[in-house]
C-alpha cells in the first residue's frame, strides 16, 4: 500500500503542534493549493489504476477456477472410464472364473486356489483406483477451494485500498476547499512568512549544511528545528558556547518580525532519566526548552508576550525510537514561528 502522503503527514504534524497553549488557524499558499490538488489527481489516477489491477485479478481468477472445474470435469469423466473398464475386467474374471469351474473336478484345489487369486486381484484392482481418484478429486478440490479463499482476501484488499483513497480524496478536497478560502491578507502573511523562512536558510546555512539545524515549513508554521548534539550535552539543560552563534542570527531575524509567536519546544528520546537534576524527561525536556527561551530575551528588541516555552518529553518523536540515529533526530528543541493572521 501507498504509504501517507506528505500532505496527510503534514497535517498529523500540524495537529501535534497545535496542542500547545499557542493555536493558530491553517492556511495555504497558492503552492500549497497546487500541490494539494496534484496529491488528490495522484490518489485519483491510482484509485483508477487499483479497480483495473483489481478486475484483471478478478478475471483471472475466475479464469483459473473454471479450468480447476474443467479438471475436475474430465477426472470425472476419467472415473467413468475407468468405471466401465473395472466393469470389463469383472466380466472377464467372471468368464475366466467359468472356464476354472469347468476344470475344478480335476483341479478341485488348484481350481479353487486360482479363482481367489482373481477374486482378490480384482478386489485390489479396484480399491487401488478408487483411492487415485479420491486423492485425484481431492487434490482439485483442495486448489479451487485456496483460489477462491486467495481471491476473495484480494477482492477485501483491494475493497480496503479503495476505501481509504476515496477518504483520503475526500479529506482533500475538504483542505483545497479550506484553501480557496484564504483571504488576501492572510496570503500576505504566508508570503512574509516565506521571505522570513529563506533570511533563516540564507544566515544558518553552514549549520543547515551540517545537519546541526533544519528548517521546515508545515502549513501557517516555519519550524526551526536545533539538534542537541550542538545545544547540550547528555543529560544537561546547560546550552553549549557552539549553539550561541547560531541562536544570536536566529535572535535578529526573529526581531524584524515582532508580530509572529514563537513556542520553544523542548523534546527528548525515549531513554528513561532519572538523576539529581532531572527526575525524567518530562523535566528535561522543560528546562532544555526554558534554556533556549532564556538565551533568546536576552536580545531586548524580542516581545517576551509573544514567546513560550514547553517540554513534550518522548512523546512528539519526529521518527520511530528504534535506531541510535533516530533516537538522535528526536532528541531537539523546535522553535514554532507562528504568523499573525489577518481575520
Amino acid at each position: 500500500m501507498r504509504k501517507k502522503t506528505p500532505v496527510i503527514l503534514s497535517i498529523l504534524i500540524a495537529l501535534v503542534f497545535a496542542g500547545g497553549e499557542v493555536k493558530a488557524q491553517m492556511f495555504y499558499t497558492p503552492a500549497e493549493y497546487k500541490k494539494v490538488y496534484n496529491e488528490k489527481v495522484a490518489v485519483e489516477l491510482e484509485l483508477k489504476s487499483l479497480k483495473s489491477q483489481f478486475a484483471n485479478e478478478k478475471a483471472n481468477y475466475e479464469s483459473r477456477i473454471k479450468d480447476l472445474e474443467s479438471k475436475i470435469e474430465s477426472l470425472n469423466k476419467q472415473l467413468a472410464n475407468l468405471e466401465a473398464q473395472r466393469a470389463n475386467d469383472r466380466k472377464l474374471c467372471d468368464s475366466r472364473v467359468k472356464e476354472l469351474q469347468n476344470t475344478i473336478d480335476i483341479l478341485q484345489k488348484k481350481g479353487s486356489d486360482k479363482e481367489k487369486e482373481l477374486v482378490e486381484e480384482n478386489k485390489k484392482l479396484q480399491e487401488r483406483y478408487e483411492k487415485e481418484l479420491a486423492a485425484a478429486r481431492k487434490e482439485l478440490q483442495d486448489e479451487r477451494d485456496r483460489n477462491i479463499k486467495e481471491l476473495d482476501a484480494l477482492k477485501k484488499s483491494y475493497e480496503a485500498r479503495i476505501s481509504d483513497l476515496q477518504r483520503e480524496i475526500q479529506s482533500l478536497n475538504n483542505e483545497i476547499s479550506s484553501l480557496k478560502k484564504l483571504t488576501a491578507a492572510q496570503k500576505a502573511e504566508l508570503d512574509r512568512m516565506d521571505e522570513q523562512r529563506n533570511e533563516l536558510a540564507k544566515q544558518l546555512e553552514s549549520e543547515i549544511s551540517k545537519g546541526q539545524i533544519r528548517l521546515k515549513k508545515l502549513h501557517n508554521k516555519l519550524i526551526i528545528n536545533i539538534d542537541d548534539k550542538i545545544s547540550f550535552d547528555s543529560g544537561s539543560a546547560q546550552l553549549k558556547k557552539e549553539i550561541l552563534p547560531a541562536l544570536d542570527k536566529i535572535t535578529r531575524i526573529l526581531a524584524e518580525y515582532p508580530e509572529n509567536t514563537i513556542m520553544v519546544e523542548g523534546h527528548t528520546d525515549n531513554i528513561p532519566i532519572f538523576t539529581a537534576q532531572f527526575r525524567d524527561n518530562w523535566q528535561l525536556s522543560t528546562e532544555r526548552a526554558l534554556a533556549v527561551l532564556g538565551y533568546l530575551l536576552l536580545n531586548k528588541k524580542l516581545n517576551a508576550g509573544r514567546f513560550g516555552a514547553a517540554g513534550f518529553a518522548d512523546f512528539h518523536p519526529i521518527v520511530p525510537n528504534d535506531t541510535d540515529v533516530n533516537r538522535s533526530l528526536n532528541r531537539r528543541v523546535d522553535l514554532v514561528v507562528i504568523p499573525r493572521v489577518a481575520e
